[in-house]
């Protein structure tokens, strides 16, 4: 290698650590940082129930049920476009059959992933005659399954106790209470179900998703079944509702069919767009912003529900691609770039090197 040619490669290699680059050992230094602080949240997560007391436990709990179950909505509505709106049915047809399940003698542990497996076939059920509506319709036709579901689950009293409800058996892990144990079963879940989207969502299967929602048929053309694609998203949907729905219903300890109808299908949608559409950290988001409103305002009586409101109009204004995009946008900010010292705003070109 000649002088001239190590020197300009020298100076190339200084110009790349002057204008900031990254190298393979800054990656590797992300990746660690990351690993390590997934671990710490995953420890804390799990000690939480030595760490608070009852009542934060339930609130615990029920955001991380509400998480799970959001999830699955946004498979649906953020990852493939599609408005259906029978989740919180799905999500009662998991309470239900998870209780009626171990009533009849099926574990508690082995009735998670049947009642799952039983919610994402009658999604797919609602999904099929539907799927080739779009919008307002598709959202209409999966809102009258959902109702006719709720009806269904009132009419079979014999078996479901019809609107005077069912109590729930709790399951516990030996030594340890019904609320702890629910807890750590619900935290076992939500670990195991993010990963697992995770994995799916940024893949293959989640840029194909999302190819489907915004050409729709046209993807036909690339040898992509859109059909098949957003019938797995219906399914998807509805398996990881149901499973939310055997844990909901542990934590609740009593179900009744009215509290899977249209005022639990809102806060669902709330949390999807609130948390962020298409995101991972979205439904995390989402389920603990629309928890802790709710025990912000509780005190405020018949003004709470416009409080609600106005908080809810508040962060959709701010912030449209939903609280998960905070980080972006205060890293975008003029003022944030000033507080730490960054030299240029966005948009703005950068002074070549000399």
């Amino acid at each position: 290698m000649s002088d001239r040619l190590q020197v300009e490669l020298a100076d190339e290699a200084s110009i790349e650590q002057l204008a900031g680059a990254p190298t393979p050992v800054d990656g590797r230094k992300k990746s660690a940082v990351k690993l390590i602080a997934l671990l710490v949240l995953v420890v804390l997560l799990f000690a939480l129930p030595f760490l608070i007391n009852a009542y934060m436990l339930f609130v615990v709990n029920l955001t991380l049920v509400y998480a799970i179950a959001t999830l699955g909505f946004d498979i649906l509505v953020g990852w493939s476009g599609q408005i259906g709106l029978a989740h919180a049915a799905l999500f009662g047809i998991g309470a239900y059959g998870s209780t009626i399940g171990v009533e009849h003698g099926v574990p508690f542990l082995a009735s998670v992933p049947l009642v799952g497996l039983g919610a994402a076939l009658i999604a797919v059920v609602i999904g099929f005659p539907a799927i080739r509506l779009t919008g307002f319709f598709l959202a209409i036709v999966t809102l009258a399954f959902g109702y006719v579901i709720v009806e269904g689950l009132t009419a079979a009293r014999p078996l479901t106790g019809g609107g005077g409800g069912l109590s729930v058996q709790v399951w516990r892990l030996p030594g340890i209470t019904g609320s702890a144990s629910t807890y750590f079963l619900t935290a076992a879940v939500a670990v195991v179900t993010f990963f697992l989207a995770r994995r799916a969502l940024y893949g293959r299967f989640g840029r194909t998703l999302q190819t489907v929602r915004h050409l729709g048929p046209l993807v036909g053309s690339l040898g992509v079944s859109a059909v098949r694609y957003r019938l797995c998203a219906f399914g998807l949907s509805g398996a990881i509702a149901g499973v939310g729905g055997a844990l909901y219903a542990q934590l609740q300890s009593f179900i009744f069919p009215a509290m899977f109808d249209f005022n639990l299908l809102v806060p669902f949608l709330v949390m999807v767009f609130v948390g962020g559409a298409g995101s991972l950290w979205g439904p995390i988001i989402g389920a603990a912003f629309a928890v802790v409103l709710v025990e912000v305002f509780q005190d405020l009586g018949e003004l709470q529900a416009i409080a609600y409101g106005l908080a809810l109009m508040l962060a959709i204004a701010v912030l449209p691609g939903g609280l998960v995009s905070l980080g972006a946008a205060l890293r975008n900010s003029r003022l944030v770039g000033r507080l730490i010292g960054r030299g240029h705003a966005p948009g703005k070109t950068v002074q070549r090197v000399q």
